[in-house]
């Protein structure tokens, strides 16, 4: 699919937008996801019956940008830094008042955000901050991540419909925080199911962590945008 590409507050966002787009997808990527960015495109629009636009804000700085608080490093030497609110803002004062001038089909329109690992991690994050997002995609999130249940299991998120996904196999690791993962991510999914106006849903897929991340994010957006 043919992108275009746009800087906002000095950060790179690609996009790409079906003709009087309906809906408005948002992710962060790094930049190596870039290369599987055609066939999660491709995924969604295969299965999407909605006319959407879809825009990536590209992530230099993984740990730091898209981490909501500080934390130790989990593997190597580099912690994480507590740049999710500056990202967040990012997006919602610049990259999603962007593409509502440049589309104006999407004022009004539902805005989703969403994203894997960490980026499905801040995705979340920003469910529970704002309101701007109608629905959160949250592949394969970091929900391992210290402070993140204690922090979930004390507030309602903001976004009306939260899909989570995780591979049957990635808490079978060695490193023991990251083995919390199923846990968590069946545990956050019981907090949110107590919510009458918040529509949840988690999936199981086969594999572990990095099996198939853009088909799984694909299905993740599919599943957000057909309600």
């Amino acid at each position: 699919m043919k992108l275009e590409e746009f800087e906002i507050k000095g950060r790179r966002c690609l996009y790409f937008a079906d003709e009087e787009p309906e809906v408005l997808l948002v992710e962060p990527l790094d930049e190596r996801e870039l290369e599987a960015l055609d066939e999660e495109l491709h995924a969604i629009k295969a299965g999407c019956k909605r006319r959407f636009a879809y825009v990536a804000l590209i992530v230099k700085d993984w740990n730091r940008e898209l981490a909501p608080w500080v934390a130790p490093p989990v593997y190597g030497k580099v912690p994480f830094g507590n740049g999710a609110a500056e990202t967040h803002r990012v997006i919602e004062d610049g990259v999603v008042p962007e593409m509502l001038r440049r589309f104006g089909t999407l004022k009004g329109a539902d805005i989703i955000i969403g994203g894997y690992s960490l980026a499905g991690l801040f995705a979340l994050w920003c469910g529970y901050e704002s309101d701007l997002f109608t629905a959160v995609v949250a592949a394969s999130p970091s929900v391992w991540y210290p402070g993140w249940m204690d922090y979930a299991g004390h507030r309602k998120p903001k976004a009306g419909r939260i899909y989570l996904s995780l591979g049957d196999a990635e808490a079978k690791t060695k490193q023991p925080v990251m083995a919390t993962v199923a846990d968590n991510i069946t545990a956050l999914y019981d907090m949110l199911k107590k919510y009458s106006d918040v529509r949840s849903f988690l999936e199981w897929n086969v594999g572990g962590h990095f099996r198939e991340p853009a088909l799984r994010t694909a299905k993740a957006f599919v599943w957000a945008v057909g309600w």
